[in-house]
């Protein structure tokens, strides 16, 4: 039976992928999409969900949640810590976007939070265009992206804006992340590459998407909407 990590750093549990972190506190966009799911009928959607911070706040709230990950094992110790009285309303799966499916028109609102970074251009435009199909009418979409200015990342935000500047689709696209890594190789696991974002590309892709964007802006870590480490938006489907 897998046992959840001991933090890495101070708020930040690593993945058993070694894929990336999950954080103990919830980022603004996630927060918002717990609130939002305790206000619909239908079961909401945390995909590349981790340990589950956010099902279980959705959870709490009073939501019906599916909660999908790439990692059977983080699915397992979700199950496991989530409260016997909060189980009826909880549905889990194993898959990684973009080739997870679901029924049409299935979700009140999906979460992705720090997962579409990991897709080259392509495969963000497909998993969008995926979610929106998953969404009911009505339903909200909260993303959540690594942008150019968090962490390791933050050494490429010059050449960031340079390219942005340049009108490139993908500004921050990083090919081999291993030349931004103190180590200077890829950890077992980890892509080698990422696609760091701003709430301008988050926005275009909603948009391309068909859906309807309500709130775009960089936050920061944890909860803070100082700083712009990250990339967020909600949009919805109308």
């Amino acid at each position: 039976m897998p046992d959840k990590p001991e933090p890495w750093l101070e708020g930040l549990i690593p993945t058993l992928n070694q894929r990336g972190f999950m954080s103990e506190t919830m980022d603004h966009y996630s927060a918002r999409f717990a609130q939002f799911a305790g206000t619909v009928e239908q079961e909401v959607l945390d995909i590349g969900c981790a340990y589950g911070i956010a099902t279980r706040a959705a959870l709490d709230n009073g939501a019906r949640v599916m909660a999908c990950d790439m990692d059977a094992r983080h699915i397992e110790i979700l199950e496991r810590e989530t409260p016997a009285d909060h189980r009826t309303r909880l549905r889990t799966s194993v898959g990684l976007l973009p080739d997870v499916d679901f029924p049409d028109e299935s979700f009140g609102a999906i979460l992705a939070a720090r997962v579409i970074h990991f897709l080259r251009g392509a495969e963000v435009r497909l998993a969008i265009d995926k979610m929106h199909r998953w969404l009911a009418p009505g339903g909200r979409l909260f993303l959540v992206a690594d942008s150019p200015y968090t962490g390791f990342w933050s050494a490429i935000a010059p050449d960031y804006e340079r390219r942005k500047a340049a009108g490139e689709e993908w500004p921050a696209m990083i090919d081999d992340v291993s030349t931004l890594l103190g180590s200077g190789r890829v950890p077992d696991g980890m892509l080698a590459y990422l696609n760091p974002m701003d709430p301008g590309i988050l926005v275009r892709e909603c948009e391309r998407a068909g859906l309807q964007v309500e709130e775009a802006r960089f936050t920061g870590l944890a909860g803070s909407l100082d700083g712009r480490n990250h990339a967020g938006c909600i949009a919805r489907k109308v």
